[in-house]
C-alpha cells in the first residue's frame, strides 16, 4: 500500500494527547461514606471495572476515529502492478520555456506555472524516484537520470529561453539518450507546453510510443499579442540630409481593434513617437519619418507598447549612411561619354574612367559599381574577377558596343544566368513595357507609366534565353524580348540589349536612360540586410581588404559568439542559422571584430515564431498523438489543472472515502456510549 500524501502520516504521534487525557482521568477518585466496609468493597469494585471498560472503550473509538481521520487524509491505495514499480522506473518531464510561455496566466506568467506543477509532480511520487527534466536547450547536462533533490534545484534555474522547438523534439531526444544508456524499464511522460500549432506539425518523428504520455497545457489568460514582424525604408538608399521613411509592419493578433497603440523610434539620438490603429486579426504598416545629419553607422530600434508578450516588442536594426559611391567607368576606343556624364550631375558620385588596355586590378577593388561601357570585347581575365566581385556585393552594369564580339559577352551573360545576345536587328522598335512594379522602379515615377510614349530605336540587339535563366526583365521592347534586364536573386548585375551609340539610336540621350543610371548607381550603395534573425539562413556580408583568416566575433557589452562565417576574395559572409540552439544570444545590436579592430555593426533580432498565439485544443493534442501511435495518453487536467497529484495514479484502488466513513462511524460510536452508558 502507498500514500498520496505520506508526510501526513506524522500526525499519528498526536494520538497520544488522548492516552495522556484519559491517564489522568483515571487517576481522579471520589470518597464514598457506607456503614458497611464490606458493602463497600463489593460496590467500588463493580465500579471501577465498569468505568474502567468504558474508559478503555471511548478511548479506543476515539484513537481509531483520529488514525482513520488521518490515514484518509495521507489517502492509501494499492498501485496497479505498474506503479509498484514506480521506483524502478524513470519519470521523462519536458518542460517548455520558449518565449511564449512567458504569456500571463491566471498565477502568474506560465512558465512559473509550469515549474510549480513539475515540483507537484515530483511531489506525487515516492522520495526515490528518478527523473529526467529537459528544457527546450536541450544540451548535454539534460541528458541525465536525476533525483528529486536535483530536479528541484534544476526547476529553480530554468529561465525563459528564445529557443522554440516542435514538441516531439525533446521526446525524440529523451529516447535516443535512453537507448544510448540501453535502459529498459517503465517510462511515463510528462510534457507542459502551451501548445502552440506552430509547434505540432511535424510527422515524421521517431518517439517512443510504448511509454504512458500525460500533456498538460498552460492557456494564457489574455489570447492576444502585439509585435514587431518587420522593417523597410521606402527609400533604395540613406542619404545625409534626405528624409527616411521607414515602414514599419505591426501585427494584431488579437480579436478586436486597437486604437492610439504607442509606438516608438530611437536613430543615432533621434527620437520619435506616434499612435496608431490596429485592426483586429491584421498586419498594419506604419510609417515614421526622419533625416540622418551625418554619415557614418546608424544603430536603431522600433518598440511598440504591449503588456502580453514582450521578447518580440523591441525590433533592432542597422545600416550606413555612405559619403559617396565608387563608380569605375571602362571604355574603349569607341565608348561614348553618356554614363560619366550622367554620374557627374550628382557629386554623391565619385566617377573614375579609365581605359580598358590601362586597367589596375586595385582598381575593380575600389569600385562600388563597374559600368562596362561600349567595349567590343571582355578578356577572360576581366571576367573572372568580375564574377568574384559580383560574389563580394559589387555592382556591374554591362553597355555593349555597336560592334560588340558575342562570344565574350555571352560567357559572361552566361555565368550571370542573363539573358545572351544573338544579333543586331535592323528593324525600328519601340519600348513595349516597364516593369514599375518591381522594387527597382519603387519610388522612380509619379504616375501610370504602361503606355509610356517613347520615339522608336533604329536598330536592337535580339536576345535568347535558356533553361537556367534567373533574371527579372526591367524594360522591355514591343515585341517582348528585354532592353534592361536585373539578376533576379542577388539583383546587382543589370544588362542593356542595346548599344547607346548615336549611330546605333538615341536611347543614350533620353531621360529614361539618364534615370535608370543614376537608379543603379543608388542600388549599387549595397542595401545590406538591416539585421538578421536569429535562427535564419540569411547572411550579411562584409567587404575587406587582404588576406586575413582571423574568426569575426559579434559583441555585444560583455558577451561575444563567433558567427558561422564564408569567406571569398575581398569579402566574408556571417550568417546566425545556426545560433537558434543558443539560447546565451540576445537581441540588440552587435559590433562586428576582428583581432580588435571593428569592422561594422550588425542587428540581431529574436524570430517570431512563437508571436501568433495560437494554441491546440485537448482533442487536437490527442489526435495528434494518436497519429504517431502514441496510444497511451493522459490529457486530464489540461484545462483545469486541479488536483495534480492524482495524475501518477491510474485507476488505483483507493480507501479514504471508506477511512472517512470509519471515523465518522467511531465518533458516533463514543458519543452513543457517553449518552446512553451511566456509571
Amino acid at each position: 500500500m502507498n500514500f498520496v500524501y505520506p508526510n501526513i502520516l506524522y500526525f499519528l504521534f498526536l494520538l497520544i494527547i488522548p492516552i495522556i487525557i484519559h491517564l489522568f482521568n483515571f487517576r481522579r477518585y471520589k470518597k464514598l461514606y457506607f456503614s458497611s466496609l464490606q458493602f463497600i468493597k463489593k460496590v467500588e469494585k463493580e465500579t471501577n471495572a465498569t468505568k474502567n471498560l468504558r474508559h478503555y472503550i471511548i478511548l479506543a473509538c476515539r484513537m481509531l476515529a483520529f488514525t482513520a481521520l488521518i490515514f484518509a487524509f495521507a489517502q492509501p491505495y494499492i498501485p496497479t502492478s505498474e506503479q509498484s514499480k514506480s521506483y524502478e522506473s524513470i519519470i521523462p518531464i519536458y518542460l517548455d520555456n520558449s518565449f511564449s510561455m512567458s504569456a500571463k496566466g491566471s498565477n502568474g506568467d506560465l512558465l512559473n506555472q509550469a515549474k510549480t506543477t513539475v515540483q507537484q509532480i515530483a511531489d506525487a511520487y515516492p522520495k526515490g524516484q528518478r527523473f529526467i527534466l529537459v528544457t527546450n536547450a536541450l544540451d548535454g547536462t539534460e541528458h541525465r537520470i536525476i533525483t528529486r533533490t536535483e530536479l528541484e534545484e534544476k526547476i529553480e534555474n530554468i529561465n525563459l529561453s528564445p529557443i522554440s522547438r516542435a514538441v516531439t523534439n525533446p521526446l525524440e531526444s529523451i529516447k535516443e539518450y535512453l537507448n544510448s544508456i540501453a535502459y529498459e524499464g517503465n517510462l511515463h511522460y510528462y510534457v507542459l507546453s502551451d501548445f502552440q500549432k506552430n509547434n505540432l506539425k511535424e510527422t515524421k518523428v521517431a518517439i517512443d510510443t510504448s511509454s504512458n504520455y500525460t500533456f498538460l497545457q498552460f492557456t494564457p489568460q489574455i489570447n492576444r499579442n502585439l509585435y514587431i514582424d518587420s522593417i523597410w525604408f521606402e527609400q533604395a538608399f540613406q542619404r545625409v540630409n534626405n528624409n527616411n521613411t521607414l515602414n514599419v509592419r505591426v501585427q494584431n493578433t488579437g480579436k478586436e481593434k486597437l486604437t492610439n497603440v504607442e509606438l516608438n523610434l530611437s536613430v543615432a539620438g533621434t527620437k520619435r513617437q506616434t499612435l496608431t490603429d490596429l485592426e483586429a486579426d491584421n498586419a498594419t504598416v506604419v510609417t515614421m519619418n526622419y533625416t540622418d545629419k551625418s554619415t557614418g553607422i546608424k544603430e536603431g530600434l522600433v518598440e511598440i507598447i504591449d503588456e502580453n508578450l514582450y521578447f518580440d516588442n523591441r525590433f533592432y536594426f542597422t545600416y550606413k549612411v555612405e559619403e559617396s559611391v565608387q563608380i569605375l567607368v571602362l571604355n574603349d576606343e569607341n565608348s561614348t561619354l553618356y554614363p560619366g556624364l550622367v554620374y557627374a550631375t550628382d557629386n554623391f558620385y565619385s566617377v573614375k574612367e579609365t581605359a580598358v588596355g590601362q586597367l589596375k586590378s586595385n582598381e575593380l577593388n575600389e569600385a562600388d559599381l563597374i559600368v562596362l561601357n561600349g567595349l567590343k570585347t571582355i578578356s577572360s581575365g576581366i571576367q573572372s574577377q568580375l564574377k568574384q566581385l559580383v560574389e563580394n556585393g559589387v555592382h556591374i552594369l554591362i553597355i555593349p558596343s555597336a560592334d560588340f564580339e558575342s562570344q565574350s559577352y555571352n560567357n559572361l551573360l552566361s555565368s550571370f544566368q542573363l539573358p545572351l545576345y544573338r544579333n543586331v536587328t535592323q528593324q525600328e522598335i519601340r519600348i513595349g513595357k516597364i516593369a514599375s512594379e518591381l522594387d527597382f522602379f519603387t519610388g522612380m515615377f509619379d504616375g501610370n507609366v504602361d503606355n509610356i510614349r517613347m520615339p522608336p530605336l533604329k536598330r536592337y540587339i535580339s536576345s535568347t534565353t535558356y533553361t537556367n535563366a534567373n533574371y527579372n526583365s526591367l524594360i522591355q521592347y514591343e515585341n517582348g524580348m528585354p532592353l534592361l534586364v536585373e539578376h533576379a536573386k542577388v539583383k546587382n548585375v543589370f544588362a542593356f540589349y542595346s548599344p547607346i551609340d548615336p549611330n546605333f539610336n538615341n536611347l543614350g540621350k533620353s531621360a529614361l536612360f539618364s534615370s535608370v543610371l543614376l537608379r543603379i548607381g543608388e542600388k549599387s550603395q549595397g542595401q545590406l540586410p538591416l539585421s538578421l534573425t536569429i535562427g535564419s539562413s540569411d547572411e550579411y556580408r562584409i567587404r575587406s581588404s587582404g588576406t586575413n583568416e582571423s574568426a569575426l566575433i559579434l559583441k555585444q557589452k560583455e558577451y561575444e559568439f563567433i558567427p558561422e562565417m564564408s569567406r571569398n576574395t575581398g569579402s566574408s559572409s556571417i550568417s546566425v542559422r545556426n545560433a537558434s540552439d543558443n539560447q546565451s544570444i540576445l537581441d540588440g545590436i552587435y559590433t562586428i571584430q576582428t583581432e580588435g579592430k571593428t569592422l561594422g555593426k550588425l542587428a540581431l533580432n529574436y524570430n517570431r515564431f512563437e508571436s501568433d498565439m495560437q494554441y491546440v485544443s485537448e482533442n487536437e493534442i490527442t489526435s495528434y498523438f494518436n497519429s504517431l501511435n502514441v496510444r497511451k495518453l493522459n490529457t486530464e487536467g489540461i484545462s483545469t489543472m486541479s488536483d495534480i497529484q492524482q495524475l501518477t495514479l491510474k485507476n488505483p484502488n483507493e480507501f479514504w472515502r471508506i477511512l472517512l466513513i470509519l471515523a465518522l462511524a467511531f465518533l458516533l460510536l463514543e458519543m452513543l456510549i457517553i449518552i446512553f452508558w451511566k456509571v
